[in-house]
């Protein structure tokens, strides 16, 4: 199976979802490639914060300006994947005044607009804020649905004639003189290989850019920084609370949902796949975000994880956090003389769109194309539904007690029926497909109590044979999870680890070490 299209994108992340829609809006053929689901990487790994600039008003005013821009794009075009919380930079009685006046004049000079809160302002809105605040400072910050977003891009990418392969490993760049011709790859879960002829190759690789790069002999100047999180048991605020002073580790809070994400670190690694958590580092972002919010030292927390941001290397530094959080665009055909191959890199979820635009703005350029961007005024796929816990609820209400419908994952409240839907569609051939594009397992049971339902339903819609063994996929979901629990591992956390034990070991008679691979749903559901 040989194919040709005009350009291949490289990476399944919200810039290359981004990408891929913005080609299609244009009426340039694309065809993605994404080694394993939408958003296994830093997309699918990061605070959910939909950034107001201010965090980088200070020392990275450029950022600054291009979050807020895009920060009110995507309420525009994407308001279902967007809880507009509103933020707070917090002041504590050791941050003192001094950089808040910095910081409300550059949020100012950036177009983010800002309210300056007494103590008893502050309090009234959040009261579980540590009582000595000194102040506080609004802005427009909110939470963001990373997984509903770039799924949406997806699709509004298909409709209009972009394919999509995942699972699907570029294992070489095709050369054809002194530029690019195609791109080989292999399917990971078939074995299969085959070419896609293309005049353009777009590396959104991310994290794993450099990687693409060495198939074709070269490089780029990037930095790895690991950043971790904690997930809560609760929501503990209702606004994005941030500590009003120049950033650092362990500095903010984001109300995602049912729950709260805590971040983040910043440490130089090497390794893309550096994705473990320490026990040290979770302490760590206890202790520092408790001078926020006292209550967190009690509280129950219910995962850790980690994702590794590609940043840009200006300059020798340790310091991840002086590096800018910009984005380049890197022509290959100037930098190492081969046509036809783009890098995009850096950057951040928050302006995943404005990168999107600029590659293909480049691209179009280059083939003489005039065809302006619209991805800023053309509204994605689900705009008008509701996905919040409410609407979810709303949901429930009206049809579950009409068709006695089962609810898979009570935390979440998500349907039967969804995951059915999903299924039909033919295009999810893993069980993190499905975790990916539904709530499941992202709740505050995280995945405890709801995948081995999900499990028993593949099995019970499969009528033409199993595609893998359902314990040996059971077992590798375990095992994952276990790697964000074992950080946290004190507590309530370790009595509902206890249970879970109990249940998988006892209900299943799960044993043993697993046997690797996620396994397969079966593709003809």
């Amino acid at each position: 199976m040989d194919l040709k299209t005009e350009a291949v994108i490289i990476g399944g992340g919200a810039t290359g979802a981004g990408v891929a829609r913005d080609l299609a809006l244009r009426g340039i053929p694309s065809i993605l490639v994404e080694r394993g689901d939408f958003t296994s990487g830093a997309s699918g790994r990061n605070q959910g914060l939909l950034h107001s600039g201010a965090r980088y008003a200070v020392y990275d005013p450029d950022a600054a300006r291009e979050c807020i821009s895009e920060n009110r794009i995507l309420r525009a075009i994407a308001p279902h994947c967007i809880e507009p919380t509103q933020g707070l930079f917090v002041s504590l009685p050791e941050d003192g005044f001094e950089y808040r006046a910095d910081f409300i004049r550059a949020c100012g000079n950036a177009g983010i607009e800002t309210m300056p809160l007494s103590p008893r302002e502050a309090l009234a809105l959040e009261p579980r804020l540590n009582p000595l605040v000194i102040g506080a400072v609004q802005v427009p910050d909110g939470s963001i649905d990373p997984f509903t977003l770039v799924v949406a891009n997806i699709r509004d990418a298909e409709s209009r004639g972009a394919v999509i392969f995942t699972h699907t490993e570029v294992v070489a760049l095709v050369r054809g003189g002194s530029g690019m011709a195609g791109v080989v790859v292999r399917d990971l879960l078939s074995g299969e290989e085959f070419t896609i002829a293309t005049a353009w190759v777009i590396n959104a690789a991310g994290a794993w850019a450099n990687t693409i790069l060495a198939l074709a002999g070269t490089s780029i100047p990037m930095s790895l920084s690991k950043g971790s999180m904690l997930i809560t048991n609760t929501r503990l605020s209702e606004r994005v609370l941030n500590r009003c002073r120049p950033p650092a580790s362990g500095d903010i809070i984001v109300p995602n949902s049912t729950v709260s994400i805590l971040g983040t670190t910043s440490l130089r690694v090497s390794e893309v796949e550096s994705f473990d958590v320490r026990p040290e580092e979770a302490a760590f972002l206890v202790y520092e975000l408790a001078l926020m919010i006292p209550e967190i030292k009690g509280e129950r927390f219910i995962r850790a994880y980690a994702g590794v941001r590609p940043l840009m290397q200006s300059g020798e530094t340790d310091d991840d956090r002086s590096l800018s959080r910009g984005f380049s665009l890197i022509d290959h055909q100037k930098e190492d003389g081969i046509s036809g191959l783009v890098t995009i890199a850096g950057g951040k979820l928050m302006t995943y769109r404005l990168m999107a635009e600029k590659t293909v703005d480049f691209i179009c350029e280059r083939m003489g194309m005039r065809v302006p961007c619209t991805t800023h005024s053309q509204r994605l796929p689900g705009a008008g539904i509701g996905h919040t816990l409410q609407d979810r609820l709303l949901h429930l209400r009206r049809e579950i007690p009409a068709a006695r419908q089962e609810v898979l994952c009570d935390c979440e409240l998500v349907p039967r029926d969804e995951v059915e839907a999903l299924l039909k569609e033919g295009k999810v051939r893993e069980l993190r497909d499905i975790l990916h594009r539904t709530r499941i397992a992202k709740g505050t049971c995280q995945g405890g109590f709801c995948v081995y339902r999900l499990l028993g339903m593949l099995n019970e819609l499969n009528r033409n044979g199993e595609r893998g063994d359902s314990n040996e996929i059971l077992k590798d979901f375990l095992e994952e999870r276990w790697k964000g629990i074992r950080p946290i591992l004190w507590g309530t956390a370790m009595q509902e680890e206890e249970l879970i034990e109990t249940i998988y070991k006892g209900l299943f008679n799960l044993s043993g070490e697993g046997q690797g691979g996620a396994g397969i749903v079966n593709e003809e559901l």
